[in-house]
């Protein structure tokens, strides 16, 4: 008997609450689809082309992930099941009063949640094993790699932690239900629909105060944001983080009582057909949910911040990888990291012993190092080629160029001089005392002819421009600009006004920032001054493929560098010295870095953005579902006095509309806040454009919200229409 009455209440449910159960389905479906990533039918495709460990650190981290969104879905359950509790009160009062005992009904109320849940993971967990295929093309054209061995493949491990969740999720919500229904006294419950019907509105005085206050409150946070960036964490970042949210709650508590006296004194509006009853009812409801609301409205706020600046940086991984993959593979020496040089007995002699000790071995490294260089004259290749015999068999072609960080002049010097910096206060600062970096025209050419790009000539007293990063753009175009100086090796040079986009080495993402071409003999004053290249990159063509090129380059490595212990225990090939080589890129490597990234970045933005967007806008629809339940005696009243049809679904309308809009209206001038900040601090440096993103982030929106935004209004109509029947007229 029990069970027969749960499931009349479920269908029943069904039908006026369905938001509810489709946002379980969606739920478990893209929790099981994100989590058997790594199981996904693509990695036998990948085995050749990408390291497994791309999809075991995108799956750790959806893992991760996934804590934060089970709480936010098991947030989602509780509340809507808060939701249909109290909406029921009175039906579960009536059982109570027919003589039923308190423990049956709560064995009712625990057998449909058992029910909704058992629903929801079989029709979700079926719904996500077909979206975790559709998973498979989405990375594959991530990837840009063909399908070639694709088969269905279940995930037991995401299916086995999607089971555990939800049934965790669902035992916690039967528990929660139980304790709520015997909680409740029997006059509590009869009276329940008269409680729910009085309107709560606040002095408008103190909400005017209250929406003033919540106003600079918010501006206070945009302020502090602006100011402080996003280049770190700080206590600066989380002010303007306390802020926002105080903000939020704040202007949610306020903003009902505010307009409501706003609209009462705008007696042209007010009077206006059902202006009167509307503004009421949702100043009532914003008065009573206006915590609900200000999570919901923050929700927004982290989903769309996410969803949009994740995919700008999926797109920066890939946006740059024709120029990261021009060589085969670059060879980097940071001759930079032991700029010091080696120690004089006098300061030797102010350290401790054991710190003396230390430096004198250290010192002795760096002069046989630098002494080795010297020997072969900064040539990478030569000594390559002498160190190991897989060089001729390996290398085609190749050039070698050499960054040289001259005293002379900084680029704080051109900053000033053009009113030009890198669009980043602290970015500026951080390299307004550094030295302009300069290479030799000879190195600068042979590397754009192995390329096929265009050469420079700057003649013995002219120089160029060489940049590839967009935030040094600015500075780079006006440092070229034809008659412009600048002075290296205590020589006055004249720009030729040709500047260049020639990328010195295989990267993910675009380094070469402002660098100047000059003479030959330039770089032969700065040698005679004892100058030593800052870094040195060595771009390699093979005579093979790239899959073969690397594995002779790793072997090629490990003979000129082997690794000690304490190297190779780490995972490197190779023991990385300032020189010849710190640090080895292949093209396939950035590759695979890439489309690593990308893919990462990509499904956590989906993931998070998404399951919060459907968790905010579920809510809501509930809340206005339960609102329109709650009301009906309301509109009883409206049809009985001679409002049509017409005039109620418009005011109808209309609360659905706000009850929506206002908390997306105060999450979209957050995000718009935070993501300019980011863009300043993070995309555009790396020549990512905000607005992609930003108009992708508004199509899920209007999809996704907009959907629940009419299946809200849809369904709050039926039952409104099924309530009053043929007291409707029009």
């Amino acid at each position: 008997m029990l069970a027969k009455l749960a499931f009349r209440n479920i269908r029943r449910s069904v039908k006026d609450y369905g938001v509810y159960f489709v946002t379980l389905v969606f739920g478990v479906a893209v929790f099981y689809a994100f989590n058997s990533v790594t199981s996904q039918s693509i990695l036998f495709d990948l085995e050749d082309t990408a390291s497994a460990s791309v999809f075991d650190m995108t799956g750790q981290m959806l893992g991760m992930f996934s804590v934060v969104i089970a709480c936010v879905l098991g947030f989602l359950v509780l509340y809507a099941n808060g939701f249909l509790i109290r909406r029921r009160k009175q039906e579960f009062g009536t059982y109570l009063m027919l003589g039923m005992n308190p423990s049956s009904v709560s064995v009712i109320v625990l057998l449909e949640t058992v029910a909704v849940g058992l629903v929801s993971l079989v029709v979700g967990l079926a719904l996500g094993f077909a979206l975790s295929q559709g998973l498979s093309f989405v990375t594959a054209g991530l990837f840009n790699i063909q399908m070639t061995q694709y088969r269905f493949v279940f995930s037991t491990d995401a299916f086995l932690l999607t089971l555990g969740c939800f049934v965790l999720i669902f035992a916690v919500t039967g528990l929660f239900n139980t304790l709520s229904i015997r909680r409740y006294k029997l006059i509590d419950l009869l009276s329940a629909r008269s409680k729910n019907a009085r309107f709560r509105v606040r002095n408008p005085w103190i909400s005017l105060v209250g929406f003033l206050a919540a106003v600079g409150v918010i501006a206070w946070a945009y302020v502090t944001l602006v100011d402080n960036g996003l280049m770190q964490f700080d206590e600066g970042f989380w002010r303007a983080t306390a802020l926002m949210v105080a903000g939020t709650f704040l202007f949610f508590w306020s903003l009902a009582g505010f307009v409501l006296a706003v609209i009462e004194r705008t007696r042209g509006v007010y009077f206006k057909g059902l202006a009167m009853f509307t503004t009421r009812q949702i100043a009532s409801k914003v008065n009573t949910a206006f915590v609900s609301l200000s999570v919901v409205c923050v929700m927004l706020f982290f989903s769309l911040t996410v969803f949009s600046t994740g995919m700008g940086l999926a797109r920066a991984f890939t946006g740059n990888i024709e120029d990261g993959t021009l060589y085969d593979a670059t060879l980097t020496a940071n001759v930079y990291l032991n700029a010091g040089g080696v120690h004089d007995e006098e300061a030797l002699a102010s350290m401790s012993e054991e710190d003396r000790a230390y430096q004198r071995v250290a010192d002795e490294k760096a002069a046989a190092i630098a002494a080795d260089a010297e020997a072969y004259d900064w040539d990478i290749a030569a000594k390559l080629a002498d160190s190991s015999g897989v060089w001729d068999e390996l290398v085609d072609r190749f050039a070698q160029v050499d960054v040289y960080q001259t005293s002379d002049m900084t680029y704080g010097d051109l900053m000033d001089r053009y009113g030009k910096d890198l669009g980043n206060e602290k970015q500026s600062a951080a390299v307004h005392k550094q030295g302009i970096a300069v290479i030799g025209v000879s190195q600068f050419n042979a590397l754009a002819e192995m390329t096929g790009r265009p050469t420079v000539d700057v003649g013995e007293d002219g120089y160029a421009v060489n940049n590839a990063f967009d935030a040094t753009r600015a500075l780079a175009d006006a440092s070229a600009r034809k008659g412009e100086t600048i002075e290296v090796a205590g020589r006055m040079l004249t720009a030729t006004g040709e500047r260049r986009s020639q990328p010195t080495q295989d990267a993910a993402f675009a380094a070469d920032g402002a660098n100047f071409i000059v003479p030959d003999s330039v770089i032969a004053d700065l040698r005679a001054q004892g100058v030593r290249p800052d870094q040195s990159f060595l771009d390699i063509m093979y005579k093979t493929d790239r899959v073969q090129g690397d594995a002779l380059l790793e072997q090629m490595l490990a003979e000129v560098s082997p690794p000690s212990a304490e190297v190779s225990s780490s995972g490197w090939a190779f023991g990385p010295k300032p020189w010849p080589v710190t640090l080895s890129f292949t093209a396939e490597e950035v590759l695979v870095q890439s489309s690593g990234m990308n893919l990462m970045i990509s499904y956590l933005a989906l993931y998070i953005g998404f399951v919060f967007l459907i968790a905010t806008a579920a809510v809501l629809a509930i809340q206005q579902l339960s609102e329109t339940s709650d009301s009906l005696a309301r509109y009883k009243v409206l049809a009985e006095i001679g409002c049509d049809r017409r005039m109620i679904f418009r005011s109808l309308r209309t609360q659905v509309l706000v009850y929506f809009l206002v908390p997306l209206a105060l999450a979209v001038a957050h995000t718009v806040c935070a993501v300019s900040v980011i863009s300043d601090a993070v995309l555009e440096q790396l020549g990512v454009s905000v607005f992609e993103p930003a108009l992708m982030t508004g199509v899920l929106v209007a999809v996704v919200y907009g959907a629940y935004l009419l299946v809200t209004y849809f369904a709050s109509k039926g039952i409104i229409r099924a309530s009053l029947g043929k007291k409707l007229i029009g």
